[in-house]
């Protein structure tokens, strides 16, 4: 067997000496990483999961209606041409298009979605933006002006995905309130809240009910969908009150129920931009000494006319004072509100179906809405 040659001394002294200058070579820089590394972790150990079970269930039910209702919400972006001055610049007048955004919600496969009638008032292109981030080309259908209500149509497709809708009449004030949209035109913004009242009466010209959420609406959230806590749409983002003209904890959105019943409407209607109309009548609930006066069933809803505008749509329709009003289009009126309801779904030039009392006998009036100026 050959013998094995071994290695002088003095190599294995050098290869000793030549690791022990890269160690010190490097050893500043390993030092430097390690140090880095664990200065990162010099904190308390964090809470965990189990003692926070139950914020951490509401933060994955957020998660979730986030996932569910993404799909169904949509960015509008609208541009409106003519001739503009620039405030700065005295006699700087160019033909550009000034461009508007808000948000809208998929109601069908069909390509039909919702969004309010001033986003997309004016509007000479409507852009539809898709969550895939895809751009669509829309086509307004019809809307109803006092409403605030748009139908907008695009292309068809088996890939959209329709939002879910929910019951507005069963909101509570306490209820978990979610906001989607495109505030300032960030796309999928979600903000949350509560439901801060129902029902939120004579908040403009409109006179329908809303419902009130300190969920942060900002200008580009119109048209948007309010969610409760299932991932339902419960009503449609409408405007907000603030001195700011930005979030102030006071945002009020469109009752789904109601606006519903519009949506039917407008697409029944093609082609027609539906005007706010006015009735003309001076009512109010009775008084247990009126309804005794007039021969009113206590237990038998409805308003009492105590004043008609002349030449008003009222008028030409034969409404007389003390008339008691007990249904319009088959609906019944509990109040003023419902009345107001079902002026502003008829519109203008529309002809409103009124049940009334008179003088202890049942009656049905068809009133035509008609406009000022036809007075």
């Amino acid at each position: 067997m050959p013998e094995k040659r071994k290695l002088p001394l003095y190599v294995y002294a050098n290869i000793f000496l030549v690791l022990f200058a890269l160690i010190l070579f490097f050893l500043p820089e390993i030092k430097f990483v390690l140090l880095k590394n664990r200065s990162f972790d010099q904190g308390k150990k964090p809470i965990s999961d189990f003692e926070q079970k139950e914020a951490v269930s509401i933060q994955k039910s957020f998660r979730k209606v986030f996932e569910f209702a993404r799909d169904g919400v949509v960015s509008i972006r609208t541009t409106q041409n003519g001739n503009f001055s620039y405030p700065y610049m005295q006699f700087d007048r160019k033909n550009e298009p000034v461009a508007a955004l808000g948000s809208g919600i998929i109601l069908n496969r069909r390509g039909y979605i919702v969004t309010n009638y001033h986003v997309i008032d004016k509007a000479d292109t409507i852009d539809i933006i898709l969550s895939n981030g895809k751009v669509e080309k829309g086509k307004l259908i019809g809307s109803h002006e006092r409403a605030d209500l748009a139908l907008i149509k695009i292309n068809e497709s088996p890939e959209l995905k329709p939002a879910k809708f929910g019951d507005s009449d069963e909101v509570d004030v306490g209820d978990w309130a979610i906001a989607m949209g495109s505030p300032f035109g960030l796309e999928k913004t979600f903000t949350v809240g509560v439901v801060s009242a129902k029902s939120r009466e004579d908040l403009d010209e409109t006179g329908q009910t809303h419902i009130q959420t300190d969920a942060a609406i900002n200008p580009g959230s119109s048209g948007g969908p309010l969610l409760n806590i299932n991932g339902s749409v419960i009503g449609i983002n409408r405007m907000i009150r603030s001195s700011s003209g930005s979030s102030a904890g006071i945002g009020f959105a469109i009752p789904i129920n109601y606006a519903k019943k519009v949506i039917n409407l407008i697409e029944n209607n093609p082609g027609v931009i539906i005007r706010p109309a006015t009735l003309g009548v001076f009512a109010t609930i009775p008084l247990p000494e009126h309804r005794n006066a007039l021969g009113i069933d206590r237990g038998r809803e409805g308003i009492l006319v105590y004043n008609v505008e002349p030449f008003s749509s009222a008028f030409f329709g034969s409404v007389q004072k003390y008339d008691y009003i007990t249904e319009a289009n088959d609906s019944r009126i509990r109040n003023i509100n419902d009345l107001r309801e079902q002026v502003g779904l008829t519109g203008l030039g529309g002809r409103l179906k009124l049940k009334i009392l008179r003088n202890g006998k049942e009656m049905i009036l068809y009133v035509k809405l008609i406009s000022q100026k036809n007075r």
